[in-house]
């Protein structure tokens, strides 16, 4: 997962970003180019992700091998040693959200730039969002979402994180996390993450008919005609 895209961001035992390009994976190894001066032969390495379960992990790696591929960029052998929960990402609470989203794609690997991605809302949090979708996303893939819940709509561009099956199948459940998005949809996000269905006691009583039945049905005479029996 953490190199199915075009491109993988770690990060180094300084917190700096590295960013490389896989090229090619066999069991608990991977083969990437990577920036000739950011990268040394035994330095450590750490790559983030959200699994298919939706929770935060991280890999860490080994650089086994970096050879010279260019005046820019060197060809590295990375070694997987432990992958462990993430536990600098504190996960904050998804809650299932109905609504429509459409996308458009940024980069991604299998859509065309600018192209429309349609799907259905499955559940939102306050890092992102997941929804369903006939088209075929991939990790790391960017697209400007745009959703609608009820009255309100958030726009923001996000970074595809997960990517499973549907369990009714024939679809795609693509989990994203924001990574622009301003001021003012980012309160809406949090107004609806946070927003708490209204308990049943809360909800209106229903209108009793029955004692309109009662009057209907009732054939005494009685004076004052059926406005005293609508005034009972």
């Amino acid at each position: 997962m953490l190199f199915s895209g075009l491109e993988a961001a770690l990060e180094n035992e300084d917190g700096a970003t590295v960013t490389v390009q896989p090229s090619g994976m066999a069991g608990d190894t991977a083969w990437v180019t990577a920036p000739r001066l950011s990268i040394a032969g035994g330095m450590r390495l750490r790559g983030r992700l959200i699994g298919a379960d939706g929770e935060p992990w991280v890999v860490s790696l080994v650089v086994d091998e970096a050879d010279f591929y260019s005046h820019e960029l060197a060809r590295v052998r990375l070694r997987a040693d432990e992958v462990a929960a993430d536990g600098s990402r504190r996960r904050n609470p998804r809650v299932p959200a109905g609504g429509i989203a459409w996308l458009a794609a940024v980069n991604c690997q299998h859509v065309v730039d600018g192209d429309r991605v349609d799907g259905t809302m499955v559940d939102l949090s306050v890092d992102g969002v997941a929804f369903a979708t006939n088209r075929v996303l991939r990790q790391s893939d960017r697209l400007t979402f745009h959703g609608r819940f009820f009255a309100e709509q958030v726009d923001a561009e996000v970074r595809v994180t997960s990517v499973r099956e549907s369990s009714a199948g024939g679809r795609l459940i693509v989990g994203c996390s924001f990574i622009e998005i301003d001021f003012d949809n980012r309160a809406r996000v949090e107004r609806l993450a946070s927003a708490q269905p209204r308990p049943a006691s809360a909800a209106p009583p229903a209108f009793d008919v029955s004692r309109l039945r009662v009057l209907a049905d009732d054939t005494t005479p009685e004076p004052g005609g059926w406005r005293r029996r609508f005034r009972r």
